[in-house]
């Protein structure tokens, strides 16, 4: 799916409710692109205001004869990276954000599933969450964009302007990375 050209055309002329529109129909793709490489809904949802506002700002020089949403994830993924570089001493965690909501004491007891496998689960989550927030920036952006967009290596590429091997150099480390980091806490079997 991508934005028709009367869309970007009516957001050139800065229409609020074009903007509206192009922004709820790519609300969903942006969201999971920023959260798979900030892993904190809050900081997702402070990328994608910037995103928005870059957008709206630069729509004016979108090339009308390219796709729009391979250039909005390479806006989203650039403001990733410097939204990273900009907070790197504000990095916390966010115990409350992992897996969508608060843990609900009265929710897990009502459910099928027992109050202790619930907080389980969620540790599993939290930690995993870590692990991929440690990687190094170049690792998880390209990991983000492969399997939660599940981008193909040459739109990874094009959107973040590297080169093929690097992307796929990247993903592969980052996935070898990953997996000797959670081997290292005991949540992947050898």
């Amino acid at each position: 799916m991508d934005i028709s050209i009367a869309l970007i055309r009516r957001c050139k002329k800065k229409d609020r409710e074009a903007f509206d529109i192009l922004f709820s129909r790519c609300e969903e793709q942006l969201f999971r692109l920023c959260y798979g490489y900030a892993r904190d809904k809050d900081t997702a949802l402070d990328i994608m205001q910037e995103v928005y506002i870059k957008v709206f700002r630069s729509i004016d020089s979108f090339d009308e004869s390219r796709l729009f949403i391979p250039w909005l994830k390479k806006i989203a993924a650039n403001t990733c990276i410097n939204y990273q570089r900009d907070h790197n001493k504000q990095q916390h965690l966010a115990f409350d954000n992992i897996g969508g909501d608060s843990l609900n004491l009265l929710d897990s007891q009502s459910s099928a599933v027992s109050l202790e496998d619930e907080v389980v689960n969620r540790n599993l989550a939290q930690m995993i969450s870590i692990a991929i927030r440690e990687l190094p920036e170049a690792y998880r952006l390209a990991l983000s964009l492969r399997y939660l967009e599940d981008m193909t290596y040459n739109s990874i590429a094009a959107t973040l302007d590297l080169p093929l091997g690097t992307v796929k150099s990247n993903i592969a480390r980052g996935r070898e990375l990953l997996k000797r980091r959670l081997q290292s806490t005991g949540l992947w079997e050898v």
